[in-house]
């Protein structure tokens, strides 16, 4: 039987997206709920940019989703390590020759895509800060994609594209290398030129565009554990690795818990380290990126939301609270399902 929505249960989470663009000065956005592996509601707002002739947000817009993307080479870990070809246990100085094997110590592929390892990686260079798997880090996927490459022989886009990418048709998700009219534009600050950032396809930079679309089937295909539309895409056990908890025990109770980059809800966590929402049930999973892009999946509510923006200004703007603002947004996706 099908579900009849009353589209009015939609308002304040679109309301709510509506303000977050306008704060974060952002110059468009678009909000897309699936609910039983179906489009409930989409909503698309403002321009590319804000200069003149700027094309307007739509369904075939694709956004910079930054941080969202480590969930890209996350599922790319997951399919080589349930294919064989490396294990969460293997310390990385086994493929990473080039680095101080005495810095990297013990630190394991499970420390590295579980935000735990205790490095930082800057100008390609490591250093150690604390012990591993005993703290939370900046997430560092570009580690990751050089392992995957050397254990495999694939790149992070190669493996996707072979395995979810060409299988489901998707045509809208690309590390983009040039630009073209359907890529939307970073705004940085209220006075600068907006910016499109171009990089390699290999998968390791910050230069993957999404559309809504198809960022909520990224979701959803998670939320299915690789079936799509009936169809077994890739085995239910990689998708299992890689939403399920897999930070190490060593790590204190109320830090958050990871997947394979993507936040796993854990109710012991503290929830003001959480970027998960507090009515957010236990074992949804989310990532969120730095332009305010985000996807949330919500087993329980056989449900996924994915809210995209263009705006990097909230990083010089101290009134901004990205932690309130995700958590908001997760409660509020909560509420809104519960009404359906």
């Amino acid at each position: 039987m099908k579900l009849t929505i009353n589209k009015s249960v939609f308002k304040p989470i679109t309301e709510y997206t509506e303000k977050i663009k306008q704060e974060m000065y952002a110059s468009g956005s678009a909000l897309v709920i699936m609910k039983d592996n179906t489009i409930v509601h989409e909503y698309y707002s403002g321009t590319h940019h804000f200069e003149q002739g700027a094309k307007n947000i739509d369904d075939s817009s694709q956004f910079n989703v930054y941080s969202t993307r480590v969930t890209y080479v996350g599922l790319a870990l997951s399919i080589a390590v349930y294919e064989g070809y490396l294990a969460l246990e293997d310390r990385i100085s086994m493929y990473l020759n080039e680095y101080d094997i005495e810095i990297l110590g013990a630190t394991t592929i499970r420390h590295v895509v579980t935000r735990c390892s205790g490095l930082t990686l800057k100008n390609d260079k490591v250093k150690r800060v604390y012990e591993a798997g005993t703290y939370i880090e900046g997430k560092m996927p570009k580690l990751l994609a050089k392992i995957l490459q050397r254990a495999t022989g694939k790149t992070v886009y190669e493996i996707l594209t072979e395995s979810v990418f060409k299988p489901l048709n998707w045509t809208k998700t690309e590390w983009v290398t040039e630009g073209k009219s359907s890529l939307v534009c970073d705004i940085h600050s209220p006075s600068s030129y907006p910016t499109l950032r171009m990089g390699s396809n290999i998968g390791d930079e910050r230069n993957l565009y999404v559309s809504a679309r198809e960022l909520a089937l990224w979701g959803n295909l998670h939320l299915n554990k690789g079936l799509s539309n009936g169809k077994r895409i890739l085995p239910k056990e990689v998708f299992d690795l890689a939403t399920s908890i897999q930070s190490p025990e060593t790590l204190h109770d109320q830090l958050p818990r990871f997947g394979f980059f993507w936040w796993i809800k854990d109710n012991k966590v503290s929830f003001k380290l959480d970027e998960l929402g507090s009515e957010l049930p236990e074992g949804s999973f989310q990532i969120l990126g730095a332009s305010g892009c985000s996807c949330t999946v919500i087993p329980a509510l056989n449900a996924v939301a994915v809210r995209m923006n263009n705006s990097l200004y909230t990083y010089d703007n101290e009134k901004f609270d990205h932690i309130k603002d995700i958590q908001t947004f997760g409660n509020l996706v909560v509420s809104t399902l519960k009404k359906l």
